[in-house]
């Protein structure tokens, strides 16, 4: 009897120890108590956030595969709570500044809140190279070179500030896809203008188990990513488009980027397509390394882990993701408050401030990224130290595929008074994650061989 009830106080000490929020940086490999990618499995001391059990892996009802759109596995959920402009001081220590912001401007914003699902789910080789990745990845060149590693988080429990940066840029969002998405500016009058419609094409060598050994034999020095944008509306951006190809060695290779103009009938090379250039896509409205919160090189920014907090995060947003039409959704100031799904995360907490002698427009961002893979937030701040702009992405996880899906996006200018709702694909085919490309897709050649004349 004792025995039985020494073993229970020291299970339950370890599933507190592994529930505890973790409030500074931790080092070294995975521990016990925690997923190959390197999320706590035990839930919060409360329960609200529960314990990660794998994620969706089945399929709901009226899910029809290969269709471009998921079936919402939640669909008969109520909030649990609301937070409003009467209440949000009461939850402050959870909320972005940009949130809090958004509720001091306008006295009509929300949240609802809703259960916490921590839903994403990974292929096992995913889970097998993260921990390998655990053992053998490792920063160099100043840390802009994420070096071998192959195939899984790169970090699964980051270190440092630029650990956790590439561990962002590097997340599994499928080994290749093409999705049809419609990007939207809301100016100050609370109108909505189309800013972009395109289809991208995209592959992730660093997640095609058919590239491991060119990884390897490179030291992990390789184009992970490429992207293809084919722009179809508005009609001054029908046939525009734009390659890119992002490395694992940012020291020693730059971004490379291409633009296809019709007009000109010719390829050239943009290298301005990166840091805080406008984003063309976006209208302007937000820079080049916005997108998805983080994007491109780190080298101008020193990068520091907060470490771990609880946040209210958009989350499982599939009802505003595949089925909810953007004329329900692009309502005046702010994205349509019922159309947004709120959950309680763990995320890692970052912070990256301007490097002395560089040059960008902010002189600050904060970055928060669920500890699961998902989606995340960011707080972005001018020179002289104002908030300037707030960006979110929300996570749809893709159950059939386990991919933990984060692609929808809305950011706000607190200068300009307007904002972006950014890749939204239930008015367009969708996104898809069976695809195949071409050996010479991803070239210049082929945008010279492919664009409208």
């Amino acid at each position: 009897m004792v025995k039985a009830l020494k073993k229970h106080l020291m299970l339950m000490k370890a599933l507190a120890l592994a529930a505890a929020v973790c409030m500074a940086p931790m080092a070294g490999a995975l521990e016990n108590g925690m997923t190959p990618f390197g999320a706590q499995i035990a839930g919060s001391k409360d329960g609200t956030i529960p314990a990660y059990t794998g994620g969706i892996t089945q399929a709901p009802a009226g899910f029809k595969p290969d269709s471009g759109k998921w079936a919402d596995p939640f669909a008969g959920e109520k909030p649990t709570m609301q937070i409003t402009a009467q209440n949000y001081q009461q939850y402050a220590d959870k909320l972005s500044a940009s949130s809090l912001e958004l509720f001091k401007r306008y006295p009509t914003y929300r949240m609802d809140v809703y259960p916490t699902h921590r839903s994403v789910s990974y292929p096992d080789w995913y889970l097998a190279n993260s921990e390998k990745n655990a053992q053998s990845a490792k920063l160099e060149k100043n840390g802009l070179f994420v070096a071998d590693a192959f195939g899984g988080k790169p970090f699964p429990v980051p270190s440092n500030g630029q650990e956790a940066m590439w561990d962002w840029e590097l997340r599994y969002v499928g080994t290749a896809q093409r999705n049809n998405v419609k990007t939207w500016l809301v100016d100050t009058s609370g109108t909505p203008i189309l800013a972009a419609q395109f289809k991208s094409s995209i592959y992730y060598p660093y997640f095609d188990l058919k590239q491991e050994d060119a990884f390897k034999k490179k030291g992990g020095a390789a184009v992970w990513q490429y992207i293809n944008n084919d722009f179809v509306a508005p009609a001054r951006m029908i046939g525009d488009t734009t390659l890119y190809w992002f490395f694992t060695d940012t020291a020693d290779h730059d971004q490379q980027s291409w633009e296809y103009n019709p007009g000109q009938r010719r390829v050239r090379v943009a290298p301005d397509l990166a840091y805080d250039t406008p984003n063309p896509g976006y209208s302007g409205a937000i820079t080049m390394d916005d997108i998805q919160l983080f994007y491109g090189k780190i080298d101008r920014w020193n990068a520091k882990l907060i470490g771990k907090k609880e946040m209210y995060i958009p989350y499982n947003d599939y009802k505003q993701q595949y089925e909810t039409p953007a004329s329900k959704i692009l309502t005046p100031h702010f994205v349509n408050p019922d159309d947004v799904r709120w959950e309680l995360h763990r995320v890692w907490v970052v912070e990256l401030t301007l490097k002395p002698g560089s040059r960008h427009i902010y002189s600050k961002k904060t970055m928060y990224f669920d500890e699961d893979g998902g989606g995340g937030m960011m707080d972005a701040y001018d020179q002289s130290g104002k908030l300037y702009r707030g960006g979110f992405q929300t996570t749809v996880p893709a159950y059939d595929y386990k991919v933990p899906y984060s692609l929808g996006n809305w950011f706000y200018d607190f200068n300009s008074g307007v904002y972006i709702f950014g890749s939204h694909p239930a008015e367009s085919p969708g996104v898809f994650f069976n695809s195949s490309f071409s050996h010479d897709f991803f070239t210049p050649e082929h945008m010279q061989s492919s664009g409208i004349r």
